[in-house]
């Protein structure tokens, strides 16, 4: 009977054993994410959610008032990219985010609603080609672009974000903004 007691104390791991394998592989499971995500692997996304936030933040404040214009520019270095929604004539800043732009492109175009994915943006968009998105007072896109070049917006603004279609962003004219391809 003595060496029935001891058998069955023996039998399992003790709470110990047991933390001492979770800690471990813990530390293995964060070892082998740290080799499998780089740093910069959700930027795009980000850069994409921003922007669209940012698109209807200025599409809200245009309802009613006045011209709101949402411009992207990019830092000189291309390490950051600055969204701004302001009232026309820049008097009043709406909202202004900085981000990170780590291996990140951005280029587009106007009145174009092709994939990224098949065929990119016309423009890049940089520090001296900074994109602007005007909204008018009923929320709809005004005449906008790139750098200098603004046209009517009769279909849509198409912003690709490293040139793939899931982390682009497309402006209807109504002004509404959203993830991924064009389709209208």
């Amino acid at each position: 009977m003595n060496n029935y007691r001891k058998s069955k104390a023996q039998a399992g791991y003790t709470l110990i054993e047991l933390i001492a394998a979770i800690v471990l592989i813990g530390i293995a499971v964060a070892f082998a994410m740290s080799r499998l995500l780089d740093n910069n692997t959700f930027t795009a996304s980000i850069v994409q959610q921003q922007i669209i936030s940012l698109a209807r933040i200025a599409q809200q404040s245009s309802l009613g008032r006045s011209n709101v214009t949402l411009t992207i520019t990019p830092s000189v270095d291309g390490s950051e990219v600055t969204i701004d929604a302001e009232e026309s004539g820049g008097t009043v800043t709406i909202q202004s985010v900085t981000i990170s732009m780590d291996s990140v492109t951005l280029s587009g175009d106007i009145n174009k609603t092709a994939s990224c994915a098949v065929d990119d943006g016309d423009t890049p968009i940089s520090n001296v080609a900074p994109m602007l998105l005007n909204f008018g007072e009923l929320g709809d896109l005004g005449v906008s672009g790139i750098g200098g070049g603004a046209a009517a917006i009769t279909s849509a603004i198409r912003i690709c974000i490293n040139d793939i279609a899931s982390d682009s962003v497309c402006v209807a004219p109504s002004g509404f903004a959203y993830a991924g391809d064009c389709d209208v």
